[in-house]
């Protein structure tokens, strides 16, 4: 039976303890830093995929840091102890070899990888019947409300239109389409658009996220609604808010719509 999330006393103030699984990666270690900027919530664990050349050494040698008490695990179920609830931000492949490690681990996991299928999606539904589970491909509090006029947009112009969607990442995404850009289909299908929708994925040097929509007409018109990312500090907010909302939440699956609501 799942119990919700412990909450240690630190000074006389409540936090909350994360556990970053995937921490050596470029979104684990933007967390990382966030975290330990942080007061309400604090850094508890971080984890690397077993053979990790930072497995087993201080977190000062996977970001700068004075911090000497956190060494980098390879371990979820040994990370457990020290974490109220869990951030995934390994891949698809890694979050599936983790997954049996999560249902033992019984606390709240909040999904921060993108690129699954439709047989992955079933058992993450699965594991959402023990414990509070998030999808959350993007963290942004804008991108949520970009979703929101898109699917205004869509109700109004999607029976006239063609609809495309760009994205736009850094170079070293592996995945395309994007979560958000899935999340954006997504959301024009509830409007009840159902001919082909186009998306065109680009990877190209620094880019943060840039998220477009063309709603394009027989009439030689075209509407544009575009969200864009210029700093990865734009994330910090929304990372802050969903570790604060699934704290206390009962088991099942959340997204993106349920924490910005």
């Amino acid at each position: 039976m799942y119990n919700h999330g412990r909450i240690i006393l630190c000074g006389g103030v409540c936090m909350i303890r994360v556990g970053i699984v995937g921490g050596t990666g470029k979104l684990g270690k933007d967390i990382i830093r966030l975290l330990i900027e942080h007061t309400e919530i604090t850094l508890g664990a971080v984890v690397a995929r077993k053979n990790n050349p930072f497995a087993g050494k201080e977190l000062g040698s996977l970001i700068e840091s004075q911090i000497t008490d956190i060494i980098i695990q390879d371990d979820i179920l040994g990370a457990s102890e020290k974490c109220d609830l869990y951030i995934d931000c390994t891949n698809v492949d890694s979050f599936m070899e983790n997954y049996d490690a999560y249902v033992l681990g019984n606390k709240p996991v909040i999904i921060a990888t993108t690129g699954f299928e439709s047989k992955d999606m079933e058992k993450i539904n699965l594991l959402a019947e023990s414990i509070p589970v998030v999808v959350c491909p993007n963290f942004s509090i804008g991108v949520y409300k970009f979703l929101k006029l898109i699917k205004l947009a869509a109700s109004e112009f999607c029976i006239d239109a063609n609809i495309d969607i760009l994205e736009y990442h850094h170079k070293f995404k592996k995945d395309k389409p994007s979560g958000t850009a899935i999340e954006i289909a997504k959301t024009i299908r509830e409007s009840g658009f159902e001919e082909q929708i186009n998306v065109h994925s680009v990877r190209a040097g620094n880019i943060v996220g840039e998220h477009s929509v063309l709603f394009t007409t027989d009439d030689n018109e075209r509407i544009e609604i575009s969200h864009k990312i210029y700093s990865r500090d734009g994330f910090s907010r929304g990372v802050m808010e969903t570790i604060k909302w699934i704290i206390d939440k009962d088991v099942g699956l959340y997204g993106i719509e349920d924490i910005f609501n």
